[in-house]
């Protein structure tokens, strides 16, 4: 039975988040560099793990994982945002905004949120400002990345509502530059 994007978030790991990560992310058996040649670069490993199993920094030198390797971190990883999310937000969501807000946090970290304007206008009720919040979190470091810009509009249209797929494939085939954020149309 699929998931019910509409119903209240119990505090879970939506399956649509984890979707949306493994699209956006890739499995990547050994470790990379997230985003080479840029001084603010990480490395990752699997699904964009930053930790290993053992909870040491990925380096280049950490040894490949498998995928179920990757999953088992991922869902690490995921449960922890979730929770971030459930600690910090004082309001209910939906699903499919707990999907957006997790896939958010995983990306950006529990920091990101407690100090975002985001989370602000969130615990006041305003669910109306998340897309533009989330548009403003598309920098590593000073630059500005299209990638990013991408996955922040697929999160911000799940959040009001698109199918995770439809977003994230609509994201990359719609968002060429730091210019586009295209209307969501829901």
């Amino acid at each position: 039975m699929p998931e019910d994007l509409t119903a209240h978030w119990s505090g879970s790991v939506p399956v649509a988040a984890t979707a949306v990560v493994k699209k956006i992310e890739e499995f990547q058996p050994k470790p990379y560099p997230d985003n080479p040649g840029n001084p603010h670069n990480t490395w990752t490993i699997g699904y964009g793990s930053i930790v290993d199993k053992d909870g040491q920094p990925i380096t280049p030198h950490t040894p490949p994982v498998t995928e179920a390797d990757a999953e088992a971190l991922l869902i690490r990883d995921m449960t922890r945002a979730a929770a971030d999310v459930q600690i910090l937000l004082h309001v209910s969501l939906l699903v499919r905004e707990a999907a957006a807000l997790i896939s958010w946090t995983y990306n950006l970290g529990r920091d990101s949120l407690r100090t975002s304007t985001m989370l602000v206008n969130l615990n006041n009720g305003d669910k109306a400002s998340v897309p533009a919040q989330m548009r403003r979190w598309h920098f590593q470091g000073p630059e500005p990345l299209v990638g990013l810009l991408r996955r922040r509009w697929a999160e911000a249209g799940i959040f009001v509502g698109l199918d995770p797929t439809v977003a994230c494939t609509r994201a990359w085939a719609e968002i060429q530059n730091l210019d586009n954020w295209p209307d969501f149309g829901v």
